[in-house]
Parts: structure tokens; sequence; C-alpha cells
């Protein structure tokens, strides 16, 4: 019974620190979102993650450091206290979306290798330019130019995509590809999935939707600044030629996938727009992006050692706890 109470007092932090995290960062982001679109796609791309993940890392950073060591510290074996309806209810909902956290990651793997295998089978190794990751041409209905898997990603175009293009226009959509490879943008993708997953509730998706849109503008970015003024127009190009042969069906269901044509309409002609503007403009690749991670990570993994060794305040979590208990028994 000890084991289990402490079990369901880290879920209930967890769910509780969690859900209201998620709910003022959406708001947050409902509200100051659009003080950002003067920044650049990438370092927008990065914010968007960072506020997509911290509720989660922030749960499990209260849950791990704070509420398990001041259970241990100073909770009696013999409390007396019980698993209660409301404490059941917590427990099974934490696990349910552990379980479609586990279930996600290990769907994904499978899904990707098989949609791999089964792609490989209908392809022939290709090489484009200085490509250094495998690179296929697929036989496909649609119009696929793609990038699949995290660990050890592949690129996969269509051939239709390849004849409606020049060579100029493939390069461009390849270096599109390479800058979501550099950004290892399909494993934040499916990060961001992971913490909705866990939270169970569906609080973030615009921020889910924000993040799309600016990794698809900062990936153009990047290609754009990986030559000259001609391959933003060259990627332009590339998106309205591919957006012509889309044929009137569903898009085939890519897990783990950096997809170079994921937005069409309005999307499309705003990317198509951003990309003529940064024809006209210079030293693209040079620009730096707001990245703050590391010194934010290793400030607020001080402040959190500070806070985890101080018998003080764990025994002030601990007081909160009982609070916390007694009203759910």
């Amino acid at each position: 019974m000890y084991l289990l109470i402490g079990i369901s007092l880290l879920f209930t932090f967890l769910l509780a620190v969690g859900l209201t995290a998620a709910g003022i960062l959406s708001i947050a982001w409902r509200v100051l979102g659009i003080q950002l679109d003067a920044v650049r796609p990438r370092s927008r791309a990065n914010i968007i993650f960072g506020l997509r993940v911290l509720p989660l890392v922030s749960a499990i950073t209260v849950g791990l450091a704070f509420v398990v060591p001041s259970f241990l510290m100073f909770e009696p074996s013999n409390s007396g206290e019980k698993i209660s309806l409301k404490l059941g209810v917590i427990i099974v909902i934490a696990a349910f979306g552990f379980a479609a956290a586990f279930y996600r990651v290990l769907g994904s793997w499978w899904r990707t290798h098989r949609l791999v295998a089964d792609w490989s089978q209908r392809a022939t190794p290709l090489t484009v330019g200085n490509v250094s990751i495998p690179t296929y041409k697929l036989v496909h209905d649609f119009p696929i130019f793609a990038v699949v898997g995290v660990i050890r990603p592949r690129l996969f175009i269509a051939e239709q995509v390849l004849t409606a293009l020049d060579e100029n226009e493939v390069a461009a959509v390849v270096e599109h590809e390479l800058g979501h490879i550099s950004a290892m943008d399909n494993l934040k993708r499916l990060t961001m999935q992971l913490c909705s997953d866990v939270l169970v509730a569906p609080i973030g998706r615009p921020l889910d939707k924000a993040w799309s849109e600016a990794s698809e503008a900062a990936a153009d970015e990047f290609a754009a600044g990986r030559g000259d003024r001609s391959r933003a127009l060259d990627l332009a190009a590339a998106l309205i030629k591919i957006a012509r042969i889309i044929p009137d069906v569903p898009v085939p269901k890519m897990p783990a996938v950096s997809f170079a044509h994921e937005f069409i309409g309005e999307s499309l002609t705003a990317r198509v727009r951003r990309l003529l503007q940064l024809a006209e403009q210079d030293n693209l690749e040079n620009r730096p992006t707001i990245s703050a991670a590391i010194p934010a990570l290793l400030f607020v993994s001080w402040f959190v050692v500070i806070l985890a060794t101080d018998g003080a305040f764990l025994a002030r979590v601990h007081n909160l706890s009982e609070i916390v208990l007694s009203t759910l028994q």
C-alpha cells in the first residue's frame, strides 16, 4: 500500500503540473505567438518546441526531484492512507497516457520499418549531388519527396517528381529535406506527440501546427541559404510543380517522415511568397538563430539540485502532498 500511495502521488503531480503548464503555455502562445512572426523560422520553431515539451519535462522534474524524495524521507510506512476511487482514477489516466506514449514509439518504429521495406522494394538507389544519406528513386502514385526515419534517415523521391523538376529544382528540394535532418525535425515531431500522449488531454495543438509551419519555413530558409539567390527561386518553382501533380487522393500515411510538400493551398502560397523574399536577401546561411537550450538547461539543473537537497523545502513539498492526498481520499 505504501508503494501504491507513492505511485498515485507521483502520477497526481505529473498530471497536475503537466496539464497546468500546458494550459498556461497554450494560452500564452495564443496571446504572444503573433509577436514571434518577425523571428527567424528556425528560432521560432526552437521556441515552440521548447514550449511544447516544457510541461512534461516540468512535471517529470517536479515528480522525480521533489515529490518522490519528499515522500521517501517523510512519509511513514504505516500512515493508514488508502487508494481511494479518485486516486485510482488518476492512476488509470496516467497509466493510460504512458501506455499510449509507449505504443506510439513502438508503433512509429514498426510502421516506419514497414514503410521503408515497402518503398525499398519499389525503389532503386539514386545519386543526387553530394547527398550523404541513402537516396532512392521510388515508384509511387503520389509525388513523394520525403525523408523517412529518425536515427538512420533515408530520402525517397518519386519518379514523377524527378521528371517534373529540373536538376536545380531537385537540388533545392533536397536541401530543404537536409534542413529537416540537420534540425532533427522528425525526432522533434515524435517527441511533441509523445508529450501530448502522456498528458492525455489534447492541449497544445495550436503549438503543434505553429511548429510544423515554422519548421517548414526554416527548412526553406536552410535551402535558400545553401546557394546563391536562385536556390530560393528553384525551391519555389519546385513546390509549385509538385503541387500541380499531386493527385486528388489522401496523402499516404508516413510515420516519422518529413514530407517536402506538407502544406498546400494558402500555406503553399505563403511559402512561395517568403521564398521570393528570401531570393532578394543576402547571407541567409550566416544569420544567427535563437537556441538557448543548453544554458537554460544548465541553469535549471543547478536550481533543481539546490532545491532537491534542501531538507526544509522537501518537507514543505511533503506537507503539500499530504494536503493533496487528503483532498483525494
